[in-house]
């Protein structure tokens, strides 16, 4: 059907060849080289990159009209030479010049005649810059023989310079054919197809020795298979497509950019090669560096005489050895008990947590409350019975003492009514008979004050009244041990209730801090408590027997645990808050109502009680709470109203106070020595009451208002004893760190300086009678810190030795 074209092939030369061939060719750059394309035809097809194609390989076509076979090469070369000869003459008439240095095939259509030309490009699409190859021509097998022209020869000069000859291209041809034979050249894409086109490899015949001569039992292009899916884009033309490039500039540089490409990868290899074998070899070098160092260190130098060992030094050395391995071995087995005791509180703990469910709490809240709401209704009845019982016997007790006060003070009273009518009675008679009988009696009272120290007897019931009390106060507390009769032992014994909140306290402790149980226990232990101090007197219990009873030992244990351990809870002050709450306002009650302030026993056993509450319990330190201010306002009260009820000095003319056997003196020195009494039970209070009060009340209203009056009068026998006594009746924490004397105190200093001054006038200071009578004064001043006056009478009458051989000017309070 069709007119069958013979088919010529020519292989395209590459552009990655044509610089070298250009300078080995034409020696220089801005020369072109024309030849015509009759070798084959005369227009030429060629077919570059993807998509539907005919052929894959560089093939010229003549038209059908005008076809004819080639039978040999000097036809061609014949041929060549004339089309290149008019080609020349062509170019010269026209003086166009082209600059392309890519050997290409071209089709021009308009034209009649196609040539292929060696252009040397100004615009070169070069993508990296590499070293020229000196073997470019044999990297480049394919390229045809170059064609060297001189730089300063033109075309149109010399011609025939430039166009080689028949033998020439033979020659060059049978290279070509050699070398192609061979195949010493690297398929430019990786499925090994030919750039020129999209055809598989297996249409070219590069094992025939004519190339360009295709056989004529080869399909045509119609009945060739046509590839319509597109292939993938080599390294070369994706780079072409970033770069901007035109296909046609890419096709010649493809093989150069590919051996650039293939030296890249090459190069990356053989560094990270070398670098692996750098590591490597450092690696190995510093492995041998430690090796020896390790040699080094393991290496050991051996003396050539070693010292000489001995049986001794073995066993110094093993005995090391062997405290060393014990010691060792004590503290594994310290570590082991440590944790063997954190197991066993692991294991407790989670016994308990196991055991403590909600179900369970909730059962001992209910019954928690439970028994506390039946605890205070039980309470709440007995307390009445309590209160009944506690104010029958306050009353006994006030009622007996008011007995005794009133008989000491109708006494006192009776007395000083006598004594007052025998100093204004002029019957002589009733005088000495009344005398006689007064005398008796005064003087029976003073010698029992002389030998008791001259203070008087305290004031005591007669055997009969006091057995009456006792027998009163036993049915009291006999009727009292009935009140819990009809009352399980859980809801009236303190240790079994305590025991009920401590077990509270032990399993659920942070609900027990939250409920505040220790500010409640107080309170609701006070009914018991006071049940069981019914019998209890504080003006009779000089040793705390209240800690001796069921309640305190309980509470105690509670509150410190067992064998008086301090537990860490706030548990730990709920005993001094029971006994602030509890036994200090019973104590009150005693202050106001029983006790006598000038009582000796009484007033020593309730400030020893107090002393006691002070110091083990804290009671009166800090800022006082209302129990305590109540207490003290009631002592304050009582021993104000004793000195201004109880307290009486009578006065007397002169001329009777000087007969020292008369009764009025003995009964003006009796009631002196009872207000010295007095005193001297207000220092006990010392510490416990406001120290402003305590001043006011010993030496503002007792010391300068009755006891100065009675020493001024220098009518008393003994006065320097009485002054004595009044000095140690003093508290010495008054003087603690004070070096003047109180202002309180002027007027008793002033009597004792008079004293001494009157001793002395009257008798020699040299006499040893005169000189422990001022001794004793002198002592008296040092200890109330009239040290000034001290260096003034001893200067005057020259008593310094005195001074330092008792040590006058340093009295310390003890």
């Amino acid at each position: 059907m069709f007119n069958k074209k013979p088919r010529r092939n020519f292989r395209q030369r590459k552009q990655s060849s044509s610089d070298d061939e250009e300078q080995q060719g034409s020696g220089g750059d801005g020369v072109e080289v024309t030849i015509p394309s009759t070798v084959v035809n005369k227009q030429f097809t060629v077919t570059q990159g993807r998509g539907i194609t005919c052929s894959s390989k560089q093939e010229s076509t003549t038209e059908k009209k005008n076809k004819k076979p080639a039978n040999s090469d000097e036809e061609e070369i014949e041929s060549l030479i004339e089309e290149e000869k008019e080609y020349i003459k062509k170019e010269n008439d026209a003086g166009e010049k082209k600059t392309s240095t890519v050997l290409s095939f071209s089709d021009d259509r308009e034209a009649e005649e196609s040539t292929f030309k060696v252009k040397k490009s100004s615009d070169k699409a070069v993508l990296f810059q590499v070293k020229k190859k000196e073997a470019s021509s044999a990297r480049t097998p394919h390229s045809a023989a170059p064609v060297v022209v001189p730089p300063s020869v033109s075309p149109r000069q010399d011609t025939d310079m430039v166009i080689p000859n028949a033998e020439e291209i033979l020659a060059a041809k049978r290279q070509r054919r050699a070398t192609r034979g061979q195949h010493n050249f690297i398929a430019l894409d990786r499925d090994g197809r030919s750039s020129a086109g999209s055809t598989p490899d297996h249409y070219s015949k590069d094992n025939d020795e004519d190339e360009d001569v295709l056989d004529d039992d080869e399909p045509d292009d119609h009945e060739r298979r046509i590839e319509f899916a597109p292939r993938l884009k080599s390294i070369r033309e994706r780079i072409a497509e970033k770069m901007g490039g035109s296909e046609g500039s890419l096709s010649g540089s493809d093989e150069e950019e590919q051996e650039l490409w293939e030296e890249m990868q090459i190069g990356k290899g053989v560094k990270r090669q070398q670098r692996e074998q750098s590591d490597s070899e450092s690696c190995s070098s510093s492995s041998s560096r430690r090796d020896k160092r390790r040699q080094k260190k393991r290496s050991v130098t051996f003396p050539k005489t070693l010292p000489p060992i001995s049986v001794s030094m073995v066993k110094k050395r093993i005995r090391g050895k062997l405290e060393s391995l014990s010691e060792v071995h004590r503290a594994r087995q310290a570590e082991l008990r440590r944790m063997e005791g954190d197991v066993e509180g692991a294991t407790t703990s989670v016994e308990t947590l196991s055991e403590s469910s909600s179900e369970s709490q909730l059962k001992f809240y209910r019954s928690m409350a439970l028994y506390v709401h039946n605890l205070v209704e039980c309470l709440r009845e007995k307390v009445v019975e309590i209160n009944s019982l506690e104010l029958e016997l306050h009353s006994l007790l006030s009622d007996h003492m008011e007995a005794l006060l009133a008989q000491r003070r109708q006494e006192v009273k009776e007395q000083a009514e006598g004594l007052q009518q025998l100093s204004y009675s002029t019957d002589e008679q009733k005088e000495s008979s009344t005398n006689g009988s007064e005398t008796q009696d005064v003087g029976s009272t003073t010698s029992k004050a002389e030998d008791n120290l001259d203070l008087p007897e305290d004031s005591t019931p007669s055997a009969e009244e006091e057995k009456q009390l006792q027998k009163k106060m036993a049915d009291i507390v006999l009727r009292s041990q009935a009140v819990f009769s009809d009352v399980q032992n859980d809801f009236c014994d303190v240790k079994k209730i305590l025991s009920r909140f401590e077990e509270w306290r032990r399993s659920y402790s942070e609900s027990y801090h939250s409920a505040y149980i220790s500010l409640c226990l107080p309170k609701l232990l006070n009914p018991i408590i006071r049940h069981q101090l019914l019998a209890w007197n504080p003006l009779k219990d000089a040793s705390g027997d209240f800690e001796n009873l069921p309640w305190f030992t309980a509470l105690e244990t509670f509150c410190y645990g067992h064998g008086h351990e301090e537990l860490d809870h706030i548990d730990r002050q709920t005993l001094s808050n029971v006994i602030e709450k509890t036994v200090l306002p019973k104590i009150t009650v005693f202050v106001e109502l029983i006790w006598d302030p000038l009582s000796r026993q009484q007033s020593v056993c309730l400030s020893e009680v107090c002393h006691k509450l002070k110091e083990d319990y804290s009671i009166f330190e800090g800022e006082q709470s209302k129990p305590v201010k109540t207490f003290t306002e009631a002592v304050v009260r009582r021993l104000k109203s004793c000195v201004d009820e109880d307290v009486f000095i009578p006065l007397y003319p002169k001329k009777v106070l000087e007969d020292k056997l008369c009764p009025q003196s003995r009964f003006r020195e009796q009631q002196l020595w009872m207000a010295i009494k007095l005193l001297d039970n207000m220092c006990k209070w010392d510490l416990l009451l406001p120290e402003t009060s305590l001043k006011e009340l010993m030496l503002d209203k007792l010391l300068n208002r009755y006891l100065m009056i009675t020493l001024c009068s220098q009518t008393l026998t003994n006065s320097d004893r009485t002054c004595r006594r009044i000095a140690e009746s003093l508290p010495l924490s008054w003087f603690k760190g004070v070096n003047a004397c109180l202002p309180q105190l002027q007027n008793f200093r002033n009597h004792l300086i008079q004293r001494v001054h009157s001793i002395c006038k009257q008798h020699s200071p040299e006499d040893p009678n005169t000189r422990s009578a001022v001794v004793e004064l002198l002592q008296v001043l040092s200890r109330i810190r009239c040290y000034d006056s001290i260096m003034t009478i001893a200067e005057k009458y020259h008593y310094q030795d005195v001074i330092y051989s008792h040590q006058l000017l340093n009295q310390d309070p003890e």
